[in-house]
């Protein structure tokens, strides 16, 4: 049997993938966390608009220049969170597939599958 069939190695090699994976995941928890943020920033943002939006007399040159900074912020953070989202989509279907690949590696090895 040669070293890279060695069990012990195997084991080890799988043990590190796992945790890798497990690493990967607590990233995609972090951008989750990024994304509420995100939202919450948005929401805030969108009520200051209306709020400002809601006063009909004449404005002056540095309210309405607040406004324009006001939307072109939401805008950024609307930007920000759609690629956040299709981040986390693509992550999700590469980790999806890095552990069927996984598991069918283990599987051809003989090693059973007790992931924590």
């Amino acid at each position: 049997m040669g070293k890279k069939d060695d069990p012990k190695l195997m084991q080890e090699w799988f043990k590190l993938v796992q945790e890798k994976n497990a690493l990967v995941r607590y990233e995609s928890e972090l951008m989750i966390a990024r994304e509420l943020e995100l939202e919450d920033r948005q929401s805030r943002l969108q009520q200051e608009l209306r709020e400002r939006m809601a006063v009909e007399h004449l404005k002056t040159e540095k309210e309405l220049a607040q406004e324009k900074q006001i939307l072109n912020e939401m805008l950024e953070v609307v930007e920000q969170r759609d690629a956040l989202v299709a981040l986390l989509e693509e992550q999700r279907l590469r980790e999806r597939e890095e552990d069927k690949d996984l598991e069918a590696v283990m599987l051809s090895k003989g090693f059973n599958l007790n992931w924590a």
